[in-house]
């Protein structure tokens, strides 16, 4: 049910239009899509207004959305939907903190090979949904750098890797979105044993180690990061660490991400 609009030729027009989306109309608690003269549409639940604002929430996220940049206000029919006004040309997401991002690793990585400031690829391996919507899909490119490393027998013996991810790009957005996610990882000191099972801290982080092929060298094959849980690692006094192509991790957001996601024509 379309409640009131502004179109384009008259947000453009050298008068201007006398009246505004009468917002006031729409039920607080109603779902709703709120497009803003510039093409953004806010999608969501109406959660309140003021006299210069209204706000609108999706899942754990709200956003205020400024009463004189409103183009068009309506209520969503889900079972008589109707096509978005010629104005709208990209959605308006938050990515909160805390959201987690799956991954696969497109670069090898090591302590006793990688040096500080080492460009790190990464290829998201789930889609990330808000709102219904796959803000980041998968494939979507993760890019980072090594953001510290240490050879193992330089600080008591472990070795550490610390890769620092700073954005997301999606083939055919020209917008690339920054991102702040970090991951460290730090070779156990173990007395004898070759496998344990190592808790990974909430805050993010891992402990890993491992034999390969007989040799001194860390390697995971299953996703570490921020979040609880634990890891199965063979470890021995002394390794390195060592994530190779493929190797998976779960990265979690340290802040939230505005996102605008283009509006496809039909």
């Amino acid at each position: 049910m379309r409640l009131s609009g502004l179109a384009l030729a008259c947000a453009m027009s050298a008068a201007g239009c006398a009246s505004r989306p009468d917002v006031d109309k729409v039920p607080v608690g109603a779902e709703v899509e709120i497009v803003r003269q510039d093409g953004g549409v806010v999608h969501g639940t109406l959660v309140g207004r003021d006299e210069r604002t209204v706000k609108v929430g999706a899942g754990v996220t709200s956003r205020a959305v400024p009463r004189d940049q409103i183009a068009d206000v309506r209520v969503v029919d889900k079972a008589k939907p109707e096509p978005l006004p010629p104005v709208a040309r990209f959605r308006e997401f938050t990515v909160p903190a805390g959201t987690k991002l799956v991954v696969r690793l497109d670069s090898a990585v090591g302590s006793d090979t990688s040096r500080v400031e080492d460009p790190v690829e990464a290829t998201l391996s789930d889609a990330v949904v808000v709102d219904g919507f796959d803000v980041f899909p998968a494939g979507s490119i993760v890019r980072g750098e090594v953001a510290s490393v240490q050879q193992s027998g330089k600080v008591k013996g472990r070795a550490s890797l610390a890769l620092r991810f700073v954005s997301i790009s999606v083939a055919g957005r020209a917008e690339r979105s920054s991102i702040v996610a970090r991951t460290e990882l730090v070779a156990p000191a173990t007395k004898g044993e070759d496998a344990a099972k190592i808790g990974i801290p909430a805050a993010g982080g891992a402990i890993i180690g491992g034999i390969i092929g007989g040799k001194k060298g860390a390697a995971i094959g299953t996703a570490v990061g921020g979040g609880g849980g634990a890891a199965v690692v063979l470890a021995t006094p002394g390794d390195e660490i060592r994530l190779a192509r493929g190797a998976a991790l779960t990265l979690v957001l340290d802040q939230p991400i505005e996102v605008r996601v283009p509006i496809t024509k039909s």
